[in-house]
């Protein structure tokens, strides 16, 4: 079964798998990608934007890497985090729609494949609110 440790891995391995655009492309390729194309030529407030986007890609990819290397306690506190994070961000595709609901199906699964893997992850270590296995 899924332990911490390895959500976390999963959960680093996703987020820079999504910043790899950015070597190839520089930072219109990670645009590209977020966007599913839809933004050809952004204006410097949108370069602004996805910038800040990259940057915390790249802190969650880091936290993830802190999350391998912590006691179970503290790694139960960061996965719960990022559960929260994710049903946050879930939730804003709903609230603020942008595309059709086709168009947002790698969103929607970074945001129920990760919070999964926690959750089971959480389960298997005694529970999400940190009950300890005996």
């Amino acid at each position: 079964m899924l332990d911490l440790k390895t959500a976390f891995m999963i959960h680093g391995v996703v987020g820079v798998l999504f910043c790899l655009p950015i070597l190839t492309s520089g930072m219109t390729g990670f645009m590209k990608t977020v966007t599913n194309g839809e933004l050809s030529k952004p204006d410097k407030f949108h370069m602004n934007i996805f910038g800040i986007d990259f940057c915390k890609n790249i802190m969650i990819a880091l936290q993830c890497y802190a999350g391998t290397k912590m006691n179970t306690e503290a790694q139960k506190l960061l996965a719960q985090t990022f559960v929260v994070m994710c049903l946050c961000c879930g939730a804003t595709l709903f609230i603020y729609p942008t595309a059709p609901i086709q168009e947002l199906v790698p969103p929607l699964l970074y945001l129920t494949i990760v919070p999964s893997c926690y959750v089971l992850a959480m389960m298997k270590s005694g529970g999400a609110k940190g009950g300890k296995k005996k």
